[in-house]
């Protein structure tokens, strides 16, 4: 049987006596498992902070010696994606940002207002005429 089949199978246990079971025993219950929950992912802050930041004995043999901030080391799996230099125009004095595909511009604000009214002025109840 696999941890996971037994640990699903304690579950299960637990929530059904959660109904049955006398209310102490349910809170008892809950907070072994809230214990459990918080161990669990303070051992996996751990195992994600050893894996990240170097040690202190990789800082003394480092390059950087006077740095007392740790450096953060690459997961293998993540490649660092180049970092596209800025273009400058030094004619203009408003900052050059590109533009991407999902940037919503002042012209796109403007048409959904458009839509907007068009849309209000659809569904306007209909004035009655005076007969005079």
């Amino acid at each position: 049987m696999d941890y996971k089949d037994e640990m699903r199978k304690m579950i299960d246990i637990v929530k059904q006596q959660s109904f049955n079971a006398p209310l102490e025993q349910c809170v008892d219950d809950l907070a072994i498992l809230s214990h459990a929950i918080k161990d669990l992912s303070d051992r996996i802050n751990i195992r994600l902070d050893k894996s990240l930041y170097t040690s202190d004995k990789e800082k003394l043999k480092g390059k950087n010696k006077q740095s007392k901030t740790s450096s953060v080391k690459r997961f293998p799996s993540v490649k660092q994606m180049p970092i596209p230099k800025p273009t400058s125009n030094t004619n203009s004095t408003a900052t050059s940002n590109a533009v991407s595909s999902t940037a919503i511009s002042a012209n796109d604000i403007n048409n959904m207002r458009n839509d907007f009214v068009a849309k209000q002025q659809a569904v306007q109840p209909i004035k009655p005429q005076s007969t005079i």
